[in-house]
């Protein structure tokens, strides 16, 4: 069974927000079964079942069950800076909720998102792949405001959902509806957010102007002390659009190739060790996750062929794709 995971940094807000709101850490630690210690860590993963065990127990201990809501909604975006940079060379927002997906997988795996157009509308699409595990409904209810909050901060405020669906029943979705200042309906075939075709056009470089990201990238990377993890970060969108070259990223930093090399030197990394690994990370998920093709995943990690992606893959992991993937099935 494929676990899917959560990293600390985001648990460490999940929590801190929840504190905030007025609840107790320690009984929602014990609830979910997640020691305390772990929030003393400052990288590694936990699993996204005592994750979605939290929002749950967090909900009961509130007066209304809108504390997953709430945190959703205040959770921040992981290295805005980085989102700015990725968004900006979307063509569209297709291209925009692949990139999203992306970063969301980089933050808590096993999320699924999708754009469905649908006459005038479109809708984000938002699941989660372990929900059958357990009953998931506050942390779906999180995600996915915490989704509405991304649309927000990237269209500005001119943007406008027209509605927001909940697959499972809820009770409070008056008050949901004041919170988001949106309709929520509930049992609905899926979770998502609906809102009109016309922003299906918009560009990144409508989102965020050049001379904007230029501004707001350089100084990103002057103040950022994890550099390696921001690069790594904006691969996954880089590499689905096939442009990967340490040019363009320095580019869209705003930065000279030679001052992002040195800066990586520092870090005791280097450019082509980072996108290596974000391959490898791709390259193992999209095994596991999707019914591609061996040629198929080869191209869309950028290999020139699937001999190349094959031999890499047997140096990284020592077996081929395949064996690799019969082998995560337990075949």
């Amino acid at each position: 069974m494929q676990e899917y995971q959560f990293q600390l940094l985001a648990l460490k807000w999940v929590v801190d927000i929840l504190e905030q709101q007025g609840l107790d850490r320690h009984r929602l630690l014990a609830a979910a079964d997640i020691s305390p210690s772990l929030l003393r860590q400052t990288s590694g993963l936990i699993s996204q079942l005592k994750v979605a065990k939290l929002m749950t127990a967090a909900d009961r201990a509130s007066q209304q069950p809108l504390a997953s809501a709430r945190c959703g909604l205040s959770m921040p975006l992981r290295k805005q800076g980085v989102l700015a940079i990725a968004v900006q060379s979307m063509p569209n927002l297709e291209a925009m909720i692949q990139m999203l997906k992306a970063f969301l997988n980089a933050q808590s795996s096993g999320t699924d998102l999708d754009l469905v157009k649908e006459g005038d509308l479109v809708r984000a699409e938002f699941s989660l792949r372990f929900a059958d595990q357990l009953s998931c409904d506050s942390m779906h209810r999180a995600m996915l405001c915490n989704l509405f909050k991304t649309f927000q901060t990237l269209f500005g405020e001119s943007w406008r959902a027209t509605e927001v669906w909940l697959m499972h029943s809820f009770s409070h979705t008056k008050e949901l509806s004041q919170l988001l200042n949106c309709p929520v309906k509930d049992n609905k075939a899926i979770n998502a957010i609906v809102f009109e075709q016309r922003w299906a056009h918009v560009t990144g470089a409508q989102v965020y102007p050049a001379e904007a990201l230029r501004k707001q990238s350089s100084e990103t990377l002057q103040r950022l002390e994890d550099l390696d993890d921001l690069i790594y970060q904006i691969l996954p969108p880089l590499i689905y659009d096939g442009n990967t070259s340490i040019e363009h990223v320095a580019e869209l930093f705003g930065v000279h190739v030679r001052v992002l090399q040195k800066r990586l030197k520092a870090k005791g990394t280097s450019y082509s060790t980072l996108l290596e690994d974000a391959r490898k990370t791709m390259a193992v998920d999209l095994l596991v996750d999707s019914q591609l093709s061996i040629a198929d995943i080869s191209l869309q990690l950028g290999f020139k062929e699937p001999a190349i992606f094959i031999r890499s893959f047997k140096k990284w992991f020592k077996q081929t794709p395949l064996q690799w993937r019969k082998s995560a099935q337990g075949y």
